[in-house]
């Protein structure tokens, strides 16, 4: 908990309280939406790794292994890479190093994607996004003053994006 890299210096993780939050969420997906929920094993040596959407962006048959911008981060996607691999999917990696990607700034409506240009998060990477799904759109959306695209934003429903109402979301907006 005390590895895990923050927004806010000094904020601790409260484990007890995140580990119920994730049975209640998990329970919620598998009991009340009767999804198939794969719980990855926790590696102690990397303290992000529970934030899974990072390390790959997946629609439809097809995994795009990110490269995330905090260099801390990137072992994540080699354990990521052998989960998607034991569920056939068609894997793609992002070899260029000189673009960074996390899956919190990919925001898929289901008709297009938007990519945040953030802190974690570049231009290449964005291109490399849109090479891997060529049957949707890409746009991108400056991101300031947060740390991922989806901080303030989320599909709510089906053509349905909530956004906040901070000062960073409503420049995201326009």
């Amino acid at each position: 908990c005390r590895q895990a890299l923050r927004s806010a210096p000094g904020a601790e993780v409260d484990f007890a309280r995140a580990e119920r939050e994730h049975q209640l969420y998990v329970g919620v997906l598998r009991g009340k939406l009767g999804l198939q929920v794969l719980e990855l094993p926790a590696d102690e040596s990397l303290p992000d790794c529970v934030f899974v959407e990072d390390a790959a962006v997946v629609c439809e048959e097809t995994a795009l292994l990110t490269r995330p911008g905090a260099p801390s981060r990137r072992k994540e996607v080699e354990a990521m890479k052998r989960v998607l691999e034991s569920l056939n999917l068609n894997i793609v990696e992002m070899v260029d190093e000189n673009a960074t990607l996390d899956g919190g700034d990919v925001l898929f409506t289901g008709r297009e994607f938007f990519v945040g240009l953030s802190r974690r998060t570049n231009q290449r990477g964005a291109e490399i996004l849109a090479d891997t799904f060529k049957d949707y759109a890409v746009s991108t959306v400056p991101v300031h003053d947060s740390l991922h695209l989806k901080s303030f934003c989320s599909m709510a429903g089906p053509n349905l994006i909530a956004i906040g109402s901070s000062e960073a979301a409503q420049k995201a907006l326009k």
